[in-house]
């Protein structure tokens, strides 16, 4: 077993370095109450459940993913520890997790994800007059994928009744490894050759001219409000560009981050700069079943990595060389760095958590950092049917929280529809320069694949 049980109904396991990476990254802001990347992902229903319902599927998905209620022991561990719950302590487990708003409540998911005070546990907020259920948690507990995972669960477990759920030490079976064990890396000590290879990976940020950044950005120093703006395409418009960047032998992927370096190209304040930035890449499908399927128990965990790319606008002229390079980019064989990740995440982990003054005032640091979800439907049904009934997901949408100076920038499909997402700071940015940038941003995808001679 991947977990040791170190006491009686006690397990524990080491958090791998990808996961301390995420780990340091949240701590950027804690002072000031703030946590960086604190992921919240809402799914709005036709009809809303009861909160019997509601309550025992929230149970029932502790069971089968009993991540969801480890906790992360102090630094000098660096330790995952998950508890077999007495009924009462799955009470109090309930109670404070599981918040329910009155029905005559307005507040929406929207309001929630900008107001409310981070978190260490994974929380759901189930608010029935908006009939949402918000999902939150600290991005070191799962990732992008792995909400679609957790979101599917709870939703097949709200449409079926599934008997008792007893919590008797059974469910530990359910607890994920970390990356590093699932995929049999190793964690001895870089060897020189490996140590190479990482600085090599990680070289492309420092390479080249200088980075650029937005020349909208505000000059204050001290991160208020996280706040996120979104523009949804039509459907016709969505299935034209999914068929153009089709024909140009391109994933919408690399089409849409071309159109954003686009975008950022006409807003920096240094064109003969660069681009850089981090983009994550998901690896479930390099794990062994039952972790790597969408109804797999490697739902709460962090089972990706992220590499860097530069674009320097002088090589890259227009769209097309954009979109050209980001090809080349996202088609790379992630294999080699498998043999080092360990060394790489601890030197990755060390840039994306330095001080905060330091990562707002380097060179580039107002930019745009771009993800993929890909399809959402791929994973979150549009509708779920069982003994308790049937519910229609009518909505979904993420937020991270921004606590420094990049735009947090994501984009999903929903339903046929494309999303373009960017969640920034309000010390950093006005809201009406972030609309108008997604508007715009939307204009230039539109423009180079559909109306272009």
């Amino acid at each position: 077993m991947w977990w040791q049980e170190t006491a009686p109904g006690r397990y524990e396991r080491p958090l791998d370095t990808g996961e301390l990476l995420y780990v340091g990254v949240a701590r950027l802001g804690k002072e000031l109450g703030m946590q960086h990347w604190l992921t919240s992902s809402t799914i709005q229903l036709k009809s809303a459940p009861s909160v019997k319902d509601v309550r025992r599927a929230w149970i029932a998905l502790r069971y089968r993913h009993p991540h969801i209620a480890s906790v992360l022991l102090d630094d000098s561990e660096r330790k995952f520890r998950y508890t077999v719950p007495s009924e009462e302590e799955l009470e109090v487990w309930v109670q404070e997790t599981l918040i329910i708003y009155p029905n005559d409540d307005p507040r929406d998911a929207a309001y929630l994800e900008r107001t409310l005070s981070p978190t260490n546990s994974m929380t759901l907020h189930y608010l029935p007059f908006s009939r949402q259920l918000l999902f939150r948690t600290p991005h070191w507990r799962t990732d992008g994928r792995g909400m679609f995972l957790l979101q599917h669960a709870f939703c097949t477990l709200l449409a079926n009744e599934d008997g008792a759920t007893v919590f008797d030490g059974s469910e530990a079976i359910n607890l994920p490894p970390s990356f590093s064990q699932l995929a049999g890396l190793t964690d001895e000590p870089a060897t020189p050759e490996m140590s190479q290879a990482s600085d090599a990976v990680l070289g492309v940020i420092f390479a080249g001219p200088p980075p650029s950044s937005l020349q909208e950005s505000l000059p204050n120093k001290t991160p208020e409000s996280s706040h996120r703006i979104t523009t949804r395409l039509d459907h016709e418009t969505s299935k034209k560009i999914i068929a153009a960047s089709k024909a140009r032998g391109q994933t919408v992927t690399t089409t849409v981050h071309a159109a954003l370096v686009t975008v950022m190209r006409r807003h920096t304040d240094t064109p003969d700069g660069r681009m850089f930035g981090f983009t994550p890449f998901d690896q479930r499908k390099r794990l062994p079943a039952p972790w790597n399927g969408i109804d797999s128990h490697g739902a709460a965990c962090i089972y990706h990595t992220g590499k860097p790319c530069s674009i320097e606008f002088t090589e890259h002229i227009d769209f097309d060389a954009v979109a050209e390079y980001l090809s080349a980019y996202y088609g790379q064989d992630l294999e080699p760095l498998y043999n080092h990740i360990t060394d790489y995440h601890l030197k990755l982990g060390r840039i994306l958590s330095a001080p905060m003054e330091v990562l707002n005032e380097s060179p580039g640091a107002a930019r745009p950092e771009f993800s993929s979800l890909g399809i959402v439907d791929n994973f979150i049904q549009q509708s779920y049917t069982g003994a308790m009934g049937t519910f229609e997901v009518v909505d979904w949408s993420l937020a991270v929280a921004a606590v420094i100076r990049p735009l947090q920038i994501h984009l999903w499909t929903w339903n046929g529809r494309m999303h373009l997402s960017c969640n920034y700071n309000e010390a950093f940015y006005t809201s009406e320069f972030v609309e108008g940038f997604v508007e715009e941003w939307k204009d230039v995808l539109i423009q180079e694949l559909l109306h272009r001679a």
